[in-house]
């Protein structure tokens, strides 16, 4: 008759059990955990009644070419441009760059600001590059600006105001200040907006083509 061994564990140290218990929650959030956030730290937003500034949010992914500019394609004006010159052959991608880069460079949004019954913190969002035309009217006080996108973003007429870059490219004016990870966004507010202005925003105006934007007294 054949004897059968029978293999008995030890049961885990109590120590080891207490380590498996913290180390375990880690080991999940390694290998299954979501793409990691642009936020490096626990959001910290203070309700509207703590601050006096109004966080007025604006997010598009492009802006809106000069009436005179020509709207089509940038590869169909390289096309035109190839058949003006009379080139049999097709035009290098560096030559066609120029057309597409001029269709970045000319696009623009226009804000004008009329609230002036509380200090305003602009968020400004825009994938595609743009230049911010901002024209604020008699004792609009802008406290700051939160300048967020991909590509490059230019503003214009906010003054001594300090102005906050969230940007991929590089988006230089004599006040901005590079200051995290990009984001932007045009259908919502961007927890990052908030956590950036540190108030929940009090109105959200988004397209996809921007054009002209207002904010005035009351508006949610």
């Amino acid at each position: 008759m054949h004897s059968v061994e029978i293999n008995q564990r030890t049961p885990p140290h109590p120590f080891k059990r207490a380590l498996l218990a913290a180390c375990l929650p880690l080991l999940l959030a390694s290998c299954c955990g979501s793409v990691p956030s642009t936020i490096t730290q626990a959001p910290v937003i203070k309700p509207k009644s703590a601050s006096q500034a109004a966080l007025h949010v604006i997010g598009v992914y492009q802006g809106q070419l000069p009436e005179n500019a020509d709207k089509r394609p940038w590869w169909a004006q390289c096309q035109a441009a190839q058949e003006a010159a009379g080139k049999g052959e097709p035009m290098t991608p560096q030559a066609c760059q120029s057309f597409f880069n001029a269709g970045r460079d000319q696009r623009t949004i226009r804000v004008n600001v009329s609230d002036d019954s509380t200090p305003i913190i602009l968020g400004l969002m825009s994938y595609e590059a743009v230049t911010w035309e901002i024209k604020a009217a008699p004792g609009v006080v802008i406290e700051k600006v939160i300048l967020a996108g991909y590509h490059q973003q230019r503003i214009q007429g906010v003054g001594d105001a300090q102005v906050d870059v969230y940007s991929y490219d590089n988006s230089p004016c004599d006040r901005c200040v590079q200051k995290g990870r990009y984001f932007y966004a045009y259908e919502r507010v961007p927890v990052e907006m908030e956590v950036a202005a540190g108030v929940r925003a009090t109105s959200f105006q988004g397209n996809y083509t921007g054009g002209t934007y207002q904010i005035f007294k009351g508006m949610q």
